[in-house]
């Protein structure tokens, strides 16, 4: 296992509670652990999915017990809030658009339309290009 170094700001009381513990490094993964299996667990709009038997599926972050295939695109969702398809055809389409390998990236939403059409695909960012104008900027101030 790798180590990675974090550093953490306690007050005074945090401080005398954490010099108690014998191993506190340990103690603190322990609890990141858990944490995030309770998180994963349970649903992330809980009075939402009590009312209507599912989280929302706009929410952030996304339900992992409710969508876990991902998240439903925009249309999908925007008809299941106009009651125009139902809970279990929301999921099954989020899961049928899962499993196409053409579908855009669900964090990528500049390539949808409002009406959930496809655009063109733009040119990637070029980012390698990102040195060189950090290196001709750093040249420049010098100069």
């Amino acid at each position: 296992m790798s180590r990675i170094i974090k550093t953490v700001s306690l007050d005074q009381r945090s401080d005398k509670i954490a010099s108690k513990k014998p191993n506190f490094s340990r103690w603190v993964r322990e609890k990141l652990i858990q944490e995030d299996i309770e998180i994963s667990e349970s649903h992330v709009t809980l009075s939402l999915f009590k009312d209507k038997g599912i989280c929302n599926p706009s929410a952030s972050p996304r339900c992992s017990i409710c969508y876990p295939y991902g998240r439903p695109e925009m249309i999908d969702i925007r008809a299941y809030n106009a009651n125009i398809i139902s809970k279990e055809e929301l999921q099954k389409r989020t899961k049928k658009n899962a499993k196409t390998e053409d579908m855009p990236s669900m964090l990528d939403i500049s390539n949808i339309q409002n009406d959930g059409k496809k655009l063109e695909a733009k040119d990637p960012v070029l980012r390698e290009r990102k040195y060189l104008r950090r290196a001709i900027k750093w040249v420049w101030a010098f100069i």
